[in-house]
């Protein structure tokens, strides 16, 4: 952050700290390394949850690399799980998805794609219109132990 002559050094790079608590939504232009608690939704460009990091709450970033706890529904462009992650929600990612040996996830793994128009809207639309009984609605889609 501070060079040898005081002056102050723009990493673009924003930080919650180990042991600290943040309630409530935050977005963010640029990079988020979060090893302390987030109890909220949040959106940025990069998101990187390190292993003692949890996040409750949904998630939406160009990047997300996870390590640590998430409890909430999660879109990405590139999403990298590692392996000491926990995930409690559903995935959605546009590009590519990772995921390394020994991380937990429970909830749908699904690429999105931009020409689809997104589930709640299809639900919405298909409301007037005549439903097969053979057809798996939306809304009965949710992950297990989702609280």
């Amino acid at each position: 952050m501070f060079n040898n002559n005081n002056e102050t050094v723009s990493s673009n790079v924003s930080h919650i700290g180990e042991g600290l608590q943040v309630e409530g939504d935050l977005i963010c232009k640029g990079t988020i390394e979060i090893s302390g608690i987030m109890n909220g939704n949040i959106r940025a460009y990069n998101i990187k949850l390190l292993e003692t990091g949890s996040i409750i709450g949904s998630v939406k970033a160009d990047i997300f690399e996870v390590f640590g706890y998430v409890e909430g529904e999660t879109e990405a462009g590139d999403v990298k799980i590692g392996k000491t992650a926990t995930i409690k929600g559903d995935v959605f990612f546009r590009e590519n998805l990772k995921i390394d040996e020994g991380a937990d996830v429970d909830g749908y793994l699904k690429r999105l794609n931009d020409n689809k128009i997104k589930s709640e809207n299809v639900t919405k639309q298909s409301a007037s219109k005549k439903v097969d009984k053979n057809t798996v609605k939306t809304e009965d889609k949710k992950a297990v132990n989702q609280n």
